[in-house]
C-alpha cells in the first residue's frame, strides 16, 4: 500500500507520543517510495520539533535526534511532491468546504491529486494517514481512505 502522511503523524516518527509506536513501524516496514509527503512537511515537522523545544518539553539532546534522523529521511527516504498551481488551486476550494488550516488543505489536496493519478494509471489505493481530526474528516469525506496513527493498537 501507498502512504500520503501528513506533518502530524510523520512528527511521531521521531518524538513520543500517541501512535508513535504505529509510525515507527509503519516507517520500519516501508519500502523506500512508499511513504509520501509534500515539501511542505520539512517546515511543518521541524516546526512542531522546535515548538516542543521552546516549551521545554523537548530537551537540547533529543531535539538534535530527532532533527537529524527526520532530515536524513526527508532528504533519503520519503517520497517528496512540491506545491504546484494545480495542488494550491485544489486547496483553495478545499478551505471553501471545509475548516482546514492553510497548510491543511494543501496536504489534503496533494494526496487527492496523488490518489487520482494513481487510480488512473493503475488502480493502486493510497491512504491517508494523519492525526488531525478535522483534516482526516475532510480526507474521508473526500474518498481517501483514513489512519489515525492515535487510534492503532
Amino acid at each position: 500500500m501507498i502512504y500520503y502522511c501528513d506533518s502530524s503523524a510523520i512528527v511521531k516518527i521521531y518524538l513520543e507520543e500517541a501512535g508513535s509506536a504505529f509510525m515507527r513501524n509503519l516507517r520500519r516496514k516501508a519500502s523506500i517510495g512508499s511513504l509520501l509527503v509534500n515539501m511542505i512537511a520539512g517546515a511543518e515537522v521541524l516546526s512542531a520539533l522546535y515548538r516542543r523545544f521552546r516549551s521545554g518539553d523537548l530537551a537540547p539532546e533529543i531535539l538534535s535526534g530527532a532533527r537529524k534522523d527526520f532530515e536524513r529521511d526527508y532528504a533519503e527516504f520519503f517520497s517528496r511532491f512540491p506545491v504546484s498551481d494545480t495542488v494550491i488551486q485544489l486547496a483553495m476550494r478545499l478551505i471553501e468546504k471545509y475548516p482546514l488550516r492553510g497548510y491543511d488543505s494543501v496536504q489534503l489536496a496533494t494526496a487527492m491529486n496523488f490518489q487520482n493519478a494513481l487510480r488512473m494509471s493503475n488502480g493502486q489505493e493510497v491512504a491517508f494517514v494523519g492525526s488531525d481530526k478535522v483534516l482526516n474528516h475532510a480526507a474521508a469525506s473526500e474518498g481517501l481512505t483514513v489512519i489515525n496513527p492515535t487510534e492503532q493498537a
